[in-house]
């Protein structure tokens, strides 16, 4: 019965993995109009597009360069200096290849203790079972959290040269908090036109949806999407 329970568990664990793979988008397009905007001098434009070329593709050296450079120049145009750019991680795996070696993992390990229940001296094979299929079924839960916070605050990054973040209409008035443009921040509720803005788990005002892109909607403002 117990075997029984930990297979469902990997089951259950391995099929968000279906679920998050959406319809393929050209990692190359979103690359290709980042890389031009950065050239432009266009740092909100070229962080939106490189941002959502290396969630397609996270491994690539040139996305992962050319979006190092892009948040520098954020840095060092908001006073933070002249520094090199930082490169993210080669290791990194994008969200559905996260899904299936999470998944893997935790079926891997329930199929060990399902071996391990048939077997007498088999202490070794159960600690290795046991352990492979409890980190499958916490990267899931991070995930899972991961993709709940995407969910509810989806990651933005600030298009417009300035961007005024106000209270609410309701709310005592306050000077403006004020964003530059390549600024990453997240989005909460929705109001009209206005939508709040989001820095550190904590909201700091609303601001114009227009001057904001959801880093999922870039693909739609790539030169091949025909939809800008």
């Amino acid at each position: 019965m117990r075997c029984l329970w930990v297979v469902l568990m990997a089951s259950l664990l391995a099929a968000p993995a279906t679920a998050k793979t959406s319809p393929r988008v050209d990692a190359a397009a979103l690359y290709n109009t980042g890389t031009d905007a950065l050239r432009r001098g266009d740092l909100g434009l070229a962080v939106a597009q490189l941002l959502a070329a290396r969630r397609i593709d996270p491994r690539a050296r040139d996305i992962r360069t050319n979006l190092a450079i892009a948040r520098s120049r954020v840095e060092e145009r908001e006073g933070g200096g002249n520094t090199s750019p930082d490169l993210p991680s080669a290791l990194a795996l994008s969200a559905p290849e996260a899904w299936s070696a999470a998944g893997a993992l935790a079926a891997t390990g329930a199929l060990l203790l399902f071996f391990a229940a048939s077997r007498r001296r088999s202490r070794g094979i159960r600690f290795l079972g046991g352990s492979a299929f409890a980190v499958g079924a916490l990267v899931g839960i991070w995930l899972l959290l991961r993709a709940r916070e995407e969910a509810r605050h989806p990651s933005a990054v600030v298009v417009a040269p300035t961007l005024e973040v106000l209270p609410a209409p309701e709310e005592r008035p306050v000077s403006p908090y004020l964003l530059g443009a390549g600024e990453e921040v997240r989005l909460g509720e929705s109001r009209n036109d206005l939508v709040q803005v989001r820095v550190g788990g904590n909201s700091i005002g609303w601001a114009r949806r227009s001057g904001l892109w959801r880093v999922d909607e870039a693909p739609r403002y790539t030169a091949s999407s025909g939809s800008k």
